[in-house]
């Protein structure tokens, strides 16, 4: 399928376990995620970018199978093979770099040249034309979300992983990013998994999903 599909997944850190037995995402469609802190959210969102290996499971990316691990068979594709946008939790942009330029990294990191067009695109998709000579420290924290999520954006990715996208922002901002993040979504045609303990982000879930324990489980 073009999309996400992740089957019997089962991630093991210490003695805690991470356990999804199905979650889809097709083109377009953003899934929700939601439970407490300390659930196993970002180590699921950790597994499917590559950052963290499964001892079980199955990860498809756009019809590529980038994990699979059974009594046979492995499959472990790394991060850079899996073209996947991650906007981690603490943001990581570079503070000596400029927007622009920590935008170009990505997109070098990626092994693509990066371009003055591509660039601006991005830059007017996330709506921060005209702050791309400043660095993180000259903007707001919800500039600093933008830049990051152009960040994730700029790689060509085939999946968008979003780990606490909207957190430590004011409500009326929250609500403008939350549509910002569903619009550009959907026009880019990405399946978008976002997680979340916040239920106000469940009003942009076109599928819900609670994780509790490490177990995760399909609201229907």
């Amino acid at each position: 399928m073009s999309g996400l599909e992740v089957r019997d997944l089962v991630v093991a850190i210490g003695g805690f376990r991470v356990m999804a037995e199905e979650l889809v995402v097709a083109r377009g469609e953003i899934a929700v995620i939601h439970g407490p802190n300390g659930a196993g959210k970002t180590t699921l969102l950790k597994a499917i970018a590559g950052l963290v290996k499964p001892v079980r499971g199955l990860i498809v990316i756009n019809g590529e199978t980038v994990f699979k691990a059974y009594v046979k068979t492995e499959v472990n594709k790394p991060p850079e093979k899996r073209w996947v946008g991650y906007l981690p939790q603490n943001l990581l942009l570079f503070p000596h770099m400029t927007v622009y330029e920590n935008i170009a990294f990505a997109m070098k990191g990626r092994g693509i040249k990066p371009d003055s067009r591509k660039v601006n695109e991005i830059l007017d998709l996330v709506g921060l034309k005209g702050l791309e000579d400043r660095r993180p420290s000259e903007l707001s924290y919800g500039q600093q979300q933008r830049v990051a999520l152009a960040r994730a954006l700029a790689s060509n990715p085939r999946v968008l992983l979003l780990d606490e996208p909207f957190s430590n922002i004011d409500v009326e901002f929250k609500r403008e990013l939350r549509r910002e993040v569903s619009r550009i979504a959907r026009a880019l045609g990405l399946p978008t998994l976002l997680v979340s303990h916040d239920p106000e982000d469940l009003t942009m879930a076109d599928k819900q999903f609670l994780m509790n324990k490490g177990v995760l489980r399909e609201r229907v």
